[in-house]
This record gives structure tokens, C-alpha cells and sequence, in this order.
């Protein structure tokens, strides 16, 4: 079955489709990407970085879809609430191991800091409850749910 079949076969099932496509761009472990036929760049193995300025990784690509979700989900929840956030920002820091013995390599946790700002009144416990909604209801993160990546997000209020 081809793509477009596979995709149209989902479509009619009512279910939603993401999609990326990837192809080798003639340079040795240097791929382009397209996301969802928007945005492209290229991808290589992290030590591959500095020599290819423009270019991310496969793991860089992860902490940021998950950090992505949250904020996202994070700023419909405040919206939900009737709360204008000013700014969101956060930092995400993948640890990241490999064993020496086998190679093998794998995010150990993930961590969030957001920084959100907003004007002064609204409560932090109101904001806080909201962060914890946003953590629990990312489906990129709910993906991390029984593997061996622990999820840990931490916020931080600036009243303006």
C-alpha cells in the first residue's frame, strides 16, 4: 500500500494524520526533513552537528516535540481558564546515556523549566493546577508513559 493510499485510508477511519518525510540528501548521515509539508531542514547524528551549521538531530527534534506540547497544551488550558498569558518560554534538557559495554544509548529523563509570565493577580496555584493539567494531557509526553523516561516539569511565575 502507498503512502497517500495509507493516508487516505486513515482519513476515512476519522482519524487524524501527522506526517513527516525524510530523504537522504547525498551527504553521508545528512537527511532532509519536512514536517508536516511546512517546514524542512536536515537532520544528522549529534557529533555530525558542528559541521553542518542549520542542521539538528533526531534528539533534538524529540526534547522539542514534547516541550512543544506541553507549552501548547499549557497556553489552551490558560486561554480555557481566561488567562492571557504574556510570555511562555522554557528549556528542556535531555539526559541522555550510553553504556559503555553495549552501545546502546537512551534518554534517561526529560526535564521542562517553563517561565511563564503573566499580569499581576492571577493566583500561581491556579497556574500551577493548569501545568499539571498541561503535563498530564500532552499526547507526546503520554507517549514517554511505561518506558524508561521519566518526565519531570517545573514552573516558574513572573507577575508584569
Amino acid at each position: 500500500m502507498s503512502f497517500d493510499e495509507m493516508t487516505q485510508k486513515v482519513k476515512t477511519m476519522g482519524e487524524s494524520i501527522f506526517t513527516a518525510k525524510l530523504h537522504s540528501t547525498g551527504t553521508e548521515k545528512v537527511h532532509a526533513i519536512t514536517l508536516g509539508g511546512h517546514q524542512s531542514t536536515t537532520a544528522c547524528p549529534p557529533p555530525m552537528l558542528k559541521d553542518h551549521p542549520g542542521s539538528t538531530s533526531p534528539h533534538h527534534l524529540f526534547l522539542a516535540s514534547i516541550g512543544a506540547c506541553v507549552n501548547l497544551v499549557f497556553e489552551i488550558a490558560m486561554k480555557s481558564a481566561h488567562i492571557d498569558p504574556i510570555d511562555i518560554q522554557s528549556e528542556i534538557i535531555g539526559h541522555y546515556e550510553t553504556d559503555d559495554a553495549t552501545a546502546m544509548s537512551r534518554f534517561t529523563t526529560i526535564e521542562i523549566a517553563t517561565t511563564v509570565t503573566v499580569e499581576k493577580g492571577v493566583k500561581e496555584d491556579r497556574l500551577e493546577k493548569l501545568f499539571e493539567v498541561a503535563h498530564a494531557n500532552c499526547p507526546i509526553g503520554n507517549c514517554l508513559i511505561g518506558s524508561c523516561i521519566k518526565l519531570v516539569t517545573d514552573l516558574k511565575v513572573v507577575y508584569k
